[in-house]
């Protein structure tokens, strides 16, 4: 982690711009290709939804200003963001919390993330997240097809923390397209920069199934 100085920041404006902003947050909406995907990781016997955190951490690791956050008044710029997701064990039907340090392979993702499922003892352990910020929130929502998404914050303009949820896929014109919806702080995350995580997704996912 290291801190921006602002002064000769080349963000400087846009910054001090949205900054003034009760609520400088959006919503971003679109579908994803991840034709092959679910068969891919199935073969691999890798979680599905463990694949798409993995996939899409990578993606906005990626992306420089996804690792921005604001501490204290200050811009700090993380090396690398953790996935904290939300998902349901078993036939339980409250879900539970998850965090985790990311890692660069997907097979040790996989296994840590199932692991982590298995031997969660609360639903809400925030013991991981407690002074720290590098992290994306992941809610995914399997049983909807949904165009749009918002999500629950607390209205504190330095919260600049990506929320992302992605919803049923479903098929269509021969190709599996899955609902995706992110969240960001418009302090750092401009439209062309929800531009790039798309494009690094869609990326990511064909060279995945390349290996």
């Amino acid at each position: 982690m290291k801190e921006i100085d602002i002064e000769t920041w080349s963000r400087k404006e846009h910054f001090q711009f949205f900054l003034r902003s009760d609520l400088p947050f959006y919503n971003v909406n679109f579908n994803v290709d991840i034709t092959g995907l679910k068969e891919y990781a199935r073969s691999c016997g890798l979680s599905l939804t463990n694949t798409l955190l993995f996939l899409s951490v990578k993606a906005l690791n990626r992306v420089e200003n996804f690792r921005y956050r604001l501490m204290d008044g200050k811009v700090v710029l993380y090396d690398r963001i953790n996935p904290s997701f939300a998902c349901i064990r078993g036939n339980e039907e409250l879900f539970r919390m998850i965090t985790l340090e990311f890692e660069d392979d997907l097979a040790c993702f996989d296994a840590r993330a199932k692991e982590a499922i298995e031997l969660s003892t609360s639903y809400f352990d925030l013991s991981m997240l407690k002074g720290r910020s590098d992290f994306a929130f992941f809610s995914p929502l399997p049983w909807i097809p949904f165009t749009a998404v918002d999500h629950t914050m607390s209205l504190k303009k330095d919260d600049c923390i990506p929320r992302i949820s992605w919803g049923k896929f479903a098929q269509a014109d021969g190709k599996v397209l899955l609902p995706f919806n992110i969240q960001v702080n418009h302090i750092f995350i401009d439209g062309m920069h929800v531009g790039q995580f798309y494009e690094k997704l869609h990326e990511l996912i064909r060279e995945q199934m390349k290996k």
